[in-house]
Order: C-alpha cells, then sequence, then structure tokens
C-alpha cells in the first residue's frame, strides 16, 4: 500500500521544500486560502459590500494562485523535445487569465453596490470586521515579503508578479480597515443610507485599485506572448557588448531578442575572416556569450557565424582586419 503513495508522497514533497520556488506560491496559495474564507463569511455575515468584495477578490486570488504554482512549476522545467524553448509561456498565460478574472469581478462588484445602495443594512459588526482585516494584513505583509525574497533569489517573473498583487492587497487592506472605520461610525449616528453609500463606493475603488497590477503586467506577458523583441535599454546594453569586440570581427549584421518570462533569448550575426581558425571563432564567441550572462544571469545566448566574401583578397583595406 505505501509503494502506492509513495510517488505521490514525493510529487507532493516537493512544494513544501523552502529551497525551491515552489515552496512560496504553496504558502501563498494557503495564505490567499485563509483570507479567501474568513473575508467571504464575515461580510456575508455581517453584510459589509467592502469587505465581502475583498474576500471575493481574494477567491479569484485562489484561481490565481493555483495557476502561478502550476505556472512556476512549469516555467522551471529544462527545454525538451517538445519544447524546444521551455515553459515560460505559462507565466505569461498565467497573468492575462488573472487580469480578465478581476474584469470580471468589477462588473459583479458594480451590481452588488447599487444593490446595496437600495437596501442599507443597519447591524455590520465593525469590531469584528476591523479585527480580522487587521489580521489579514499581517499575513498579507508576510507573504509578500517572502515572495520578494524568493523572486530574486529564482529570477522568477511570476513570483515578482505575485508579490506585486500581495503589495497591492496589502495598500487595499489598509483601505478596507479605513472604510469599515468610518461605516461604522456613520452607523453608529445611525446614517444607515450614507454608510451604505460609502461601503458601496469603497468597494468599487477597492476592485479599480486590485486592477493596477494585473493591467501593467498583463501589458507586459501579452508583450512577451507575441514574442515582441527586449526594451531599448536592455537592447543597448547588448550591442554595447558587441560593440567591444567591433575590432574583433568583419562585421555586425544583426541581433535578435526576446524574452520568455524569465528566459532571455539572444542571437546574434557574425562576419568573420574566412582563415580564422575554430580556437580563434570559439575565443571571441566564448567572451562574448560570458559577458552577455554577466550582464542578463537568465540569458540564453546565441552567435551564428557566417565567413567573410574574401574581398580583402582583391580589394585591399575593404576588410577592417585586414589594413
Amino acid at each position: 500500500m505505501t509503494d502506492v503513495f509513495d510517488p505521490l508522497s514525493r510529487r507532493l514533497r516537493r512544494f513544501f521544500q523552502r529551497n525551491t520556488p515552489l515552496y512560496a506560491s504553496t504558502m501563498s496559495l494557503f495564505a490567499v486560502a485563509i483570507l479567501a474564507t474568513g473575508s467571504v463569511v464575515l461580510g456575508m455575515f455581517h453584510h459589509s459590500l467592502i469587505v465581502q468584495t475583498n474576500g471575493l477578490i481574494a477567491i479569484i486570488d485562489i484561481g490565481n494562485s493555483l495557476l502561478f504554482l502550476a505556472a512556476v512549476d512549469r516555467s522551471t522545467r529544462s527545454p525538451d523535445m517538445a519544447f524546444n524553448y521551455g515553459y515560460g509561456k505559462y507565466e505569461s498565460l498565467a497573468i492575462l487569465v488573472s487580469a480578465n478574472l478581476l474584469m470580471v469581478l468589477t462588473v459583479f462588484t458594480l451590481i452588488e453596490a447599487v444593490s446595496f445602495f437600495q437596501r442599507p443594512y443597519q447591524d455590520t459588526g465593525s469590531l469584528i470586521l476591523v479585527a480580522w482585516s487587521a489580521v489579514a494584513l499581517v499575513i498579507m505583509m508576510n507573504t509578500t515579503r517572502r515572495l520578494e525574497r524568493y523572486a530574486k533569489r529564482f529570477h522568477l517573473p511570476m513570483l515578482h508578479y505575485d508579490a506585486e498583487l500581495w503589495r497591492v492587497d496589502s495598500w487595499v487592506e489598509i483601505g478596507v480597515i479605513i472604510g469599515v472605520v468610518v461605516h461604522g461610525l456613520l452607523q453608529w449616528g445611525r446614517l444607515y443610507e450614507v454608510a451604505a453609500i460609502v461601503d458601496g463606493i469603497a468597494a468599487i475603488g477597492l476592485v479599480l485599485l486590485s486592477l493596477k497590477a494585473p493591467i501593467q503586467h498583463g501589458r507586459t506577458a501579452f508583450r512577451q506572448l507575441l514574442d515582441r523583441t527586449l526594451p531599448e535599454d536592455m537592447q543597448y546594453r547588448i550591442l554595447g557588448i558587441i560593440a567591444s569586440h567591433q575590432h574583433q570581427m568583419c562585421e555586425f549584421r544583426g541581433v535578435h531578442t526576446r524574452q520568455s518570462v524569465r528566459d532571455i533569448f539572444i542571437e546574434i550575426d557574425l562576419v568573420m575572416p574566412f582563415d580564422h581558425t575554430l580556437e580563434q571563432l570559439y575565443t571571441l564567441e566564448s567572451d562574448i556569450l560570458g559577458e552577455l550572462r554577466k550582464t542578463f544571469p537568465t540569458a540564453i545566448p546565441r552567435v551564428y557565424v557566417t565567413p567573410c566574401d574574401k574581398k580583402c583578397l582583391v580589394a585591399p583595406g575593404s576588410c577592417p582586419l585586414r589594413p
């Protein structure tokens, strides 16, 4: 019986090993599950739209965390025969799905806000909601720090993105605490309709703020799915490295770049003297690739060499290497 469960146990154990990026994503999933359950239950029980909406965002974040966990698991795999350039696109797809789910929640919150305006509730248990929100804020801040630490360690944009979501959620939670306090004070003053309006507006503002990070990172993910070239600043750094070796080549023909999440693909076309030995070509290639990898630790660079057309034999001075 033990033999049957051994493979499953080994697979699950990978998600709880502290020296892997999967650990950060797994802890993020557990944290958001706790927050979603508590916020939705308390928000519905105490008729607080802002807390309920915060819980619904957390429910969507559960789906996001599952996507991120699968994406991190996939994207850390090495390229194979089926996927020669690796599995980095999984992260970009997960980010786009995350942004679209939050868009759907925005529409739902607008509908719920109108409903709350029409039938304001009188007792929302503000003290309990403030206490829960304070606990949630502590969990969010700890999760953000853990994700940032692992993102820097493993160079995974997905973890950077998840940390950014948690950072935004922390600010949102501060807004929730303020909103609940204001809502409670208005109810204490028996201004129930005004309290309902404040609750609804705060919930809508909460969702709009939560959209900031998905929209920003979604734009980047979309560009990566389309294999758009690297940003200009990165292109100039690559060209600078190539230019520093220009005295060793006949001609620099071009460079082609793209990024798949953490992997940066760089292809360089050079023209070299027809009579250079393999050792000379390899030395130049090693120097360029070494500098590129030093500048971009996750780079996968390649240099393609074409022999010159031997014009230097009939037209002295036409080759920079043969004056």
